[in-house]
């Protein structure tokens, strides 16, 4: 009895850890936003191990990053979405490998203290089974929870983006060049995106670099095509002022106008699963009333 207890204190503690592993808390949008740049670095081999990831998680995580890109296994996608919530590909790596063995150390441990110690009929090999998935499973977990997020930051950072473009239409509408119309038009927001076009644009300006190319650069990197695509229309008709408002104005109504119909289609979704839930009620409470009628009719 004591060691069934001793058991369940074990993995109810792993279990507690597992679960912070997985799901995070949650930092503040000024320290996502040196999150965001603490984690960039310049373009090179996406493989290398990072050379801050002091702590065991993050050398794990290197480690586990490294080989799996020697094996064509790169993560590009993940990458992105990792950039946008300002975590590091390294410490993502390490939770994923924590939790998968964590995962698999629990199904292990807890489907042979079921066959040996509390004497379940289990089949030849089922511990070893149920481990192997549940250690695939808490690998591919924290991944669900990054790409959600991303999702739903990249949704907010477009809209965002739409509005700021309106803004520098405005502001150049108003005989402002485009150099000092874009960080004018971004001092207008205190969100998030606001917030990180902002820093972009200051960290272009004191490298001497252009706005247009540190907006395409960074939507390369959050992998948000509006932007990236925005940079190259820009340079196309940077010499006409008139026809970068022209492009800006343009390019901010698309934008909104594809978000009206993401919406659009996410109240239908919402729409049909109301439906559904509907009928399913309908369906039980006729259950419900029949069922009496039903069991008492005499064949």
């Amino acid at each position: 009895m004591i060691g069934m207890a001793v058991v369940g204190a074990a993995l109810g503690a792993v279990l507690f850890s597992l679960i912070l592993q997985i799901v995070p808390p949650k930092p503040s949008a000024l320290v996502e936003l040196g999150q965001f740049y603490a984690h960039y670095r310049a373009p090179g081999p996406a493989v290398a191990p990072s050379a801050t990831a002091a702590d065991a998680q993050g050398r794990v995580g290197a480690w586990a990053g490294a080989e799996l890109a020697k094996r064509g296994i790169r993560y590009t996608s993940l990458r992105h979405d990792l950039a946008l919530t300002g975590q590091s590909f390294e410490t993502l790596m390490g939770r994923k490998v924590v939790a998968s063995v964590a995962g698999f150390l629990i199904g292990l441990v807890a489907l042979a203290t079921l066959r040996y110690l509390a004497g379940v009929g289990l089949p030849t090999g089922a511990p070893l089974a149920v481990a192997v998935i549940a250690a695939a499973g808490l690998f591919v977990a924290p991944d669900l929870d990054v790409r959600k997020e991303a999702i739903r930051r990249r949704a907010e950072f477009t809209e965002q983006l739409s509005i700021f473009l309106d803004l520098v239409s405005l502001k150049m509408a108003g005989h402002a060049a485009a150099a000092a119309a874009l960080p004018e038009a971004a001092q207008r927001g205190g969100g998030w995106p606001m917030m990180l076009i902002r820093d972009t644009l200051f960290r272009a300006r004191l490298c001497g670099q252009n706005e247009w190319d540190a907006l395409g650069q960074l939507g390369e990197r959050i992998a948000v095509p509006d932007l990236r695509e925005l940079g190259a229309l820009i340079k196309l008709v940077a010499d006409d002022g008139a026809q970068v408002r022209a492009t800006l104005s343009a390019r901010a109504a698309s934008m909104r106008r594809a978000r009206l119909a993401e919406e659009e289609g996410n109240a239908q979704e919402r729409n049909q699963s109301m439906r559904l839930a509907h009928m399913l009620i309908a369906v039980g409470f006729m259950v419900f009333v029949g069922y009496p009628a039903f069991v008492n009719i005499n064949f």
